[in-house]
């Protein structure tokens, strides 16, 4: 059986080596027994899933937003959330006109599960194993990848929260950069040029944006002319002849912000995202062996839901009983069928990649 660290089990790790211990699936696999999340990211992600689903991105405005208010409506009914149906459509609608001022990128796919065989240390070309001779594997969600008008590939973030990320906390986004290096891992062929943070704020207010003539065109789908192209490696001749012709280095980072919108593009160097591997495969050696367990007290403790059973272990007592009073397994891998957009591709531009 593989041994399988996720974005979330590497995250804890780095963070809190004793919060990872109670959380991983390797460890003990515990959650909340009733936990409580925000309604508005989770609803907007469900949205988003549908606002940028490849097969409806060439649609009508009017019919695209139908669906995603349906989406929003299905999704609060999942939530048992009806009181916010008034704010979740508001801030819908504003994304949807500051979205439609900056999107230069077209869709190919969303949602998606990709997982990459991590490389051992000692021996680059050859997978990492676990000591019963498991191969490790790192996997990960992409919100969406986009491909733009050069025929270059994005991996799209969608960040929603009260306030905007620092540039510094964007730039340094590992985990991003590991779905890039995941990607091209299982995709072999395909390089990704970089990541781009869809920072959504959903304190609002939710103005809409002024008509800009100067914004960005979208990118489209699908091209009367037939310049959409089959495989990534296909690139179209005038997405060939215009990357060719640029003089100099594109600016690394571009940043804009529209309403509650901002958008960061952070083009990624060839070593930035190989780096990648050798460092998760340094962090699932100590994963997969027996790391010493200790908490790493900051201010992540004020909103970690481990917070009681880590207390008692700092008292000396027995968190035991907290655990079995509040705290369960985490419920068995979801193999429901997949959203639509997640198992196929776009029809035109950014379509499936060849079959190796």
């Amino acid at each position: 059986m593989n041994y399988r660290i996720t974005e979330d089990d590497r995250m804890r790790f780095k963070r809190c080596r004793r919060q990872w211990d109670f959380a991983s699936s390797h460890r003990r696999g515990l959650e909340p027994v009733n936990a409580v999340h925000p309604v508005l990211p989770a609803v907007l992600k469900d949205a988003l899933a549908v606002y940028y689903y490849p097969g409806t991105w060439d649609w009508q405005p009017e019919v695209k937003r139908s669906l995603v208010h349906k989406a929003v409506v299905r999704a609060l009914d999942d939530a048992d959330a009806p009181e916010a149906l008034p704010t979740a459509m508001a801030l819908v609608d504003a994304y949807d006109a500051c979205a439609s001022t900056v999107d230069d990128f077209a869709p190919v796919k969303i949602g998606h599960d990709v997982e990459g065989l991590v490389p051992d240390p000692r021996d680059p070309e050859r997978g990492l194993t676990t000591p019963d001779g498991s191969p490790v594997i790192y996997s990960c969600r992409i919100d969406l990848l986009a491909v733009d008008a050069a025929d270059e590939y994005w991996v799209v973030r969608h960040l929603i929260d009260d306030e905007w990320q620092q540039l510094e906390t964007l730039s340094g986004d590992e985990t991003a950069v590991a779905a890039c290096w995941a990607w091209e891992q299982e995709y072999l062929g395909m390089e990704i040029s970089g990541t781009i943070h869809n920072q959504v704020r959903t304190t609002g207010p939710f103005d809409r944006p002024a008509a800009d003539k100067s914004a960005p065109g979208r990118v489209r789908q699908s091209e009367p002319s037939g310049g959409g192209r089959a495989i990534p490696q296909h690139r179209r001749l005038s997405a060939r002849t215009s990357r060719s012709n640029q003089s100099g280095p594109t600016d690394p980072i571009a940043q804009s912000t529209t309403g509650l919108l901002r958008r960061t593009r952070i083009r990624r160097s060839r070593a930035e995202i190989g780096a990648v591997g050798a460092l998760i495969a340094a962090e699932a050696t100590q994963m997969s062996g027996e790391p010493a367990i200790y908490p790493t007290f900051a201010a992540h403790c004020q909103a970690c839901e481990f917070s009681s059973p880590c207390l008692a272990l700092v008292e000396g007592t027995d968190p035991e009983p907290i655990l079995a009073a509040d705290f369960r397994r985490h419920p068995a891998e979801d193999h429901r069928k997949p959203r639509l957009g997640q198992s196929t591709w776009g029809f035109g531009r950014g379509a499936a990649p060849p079959h190796w």
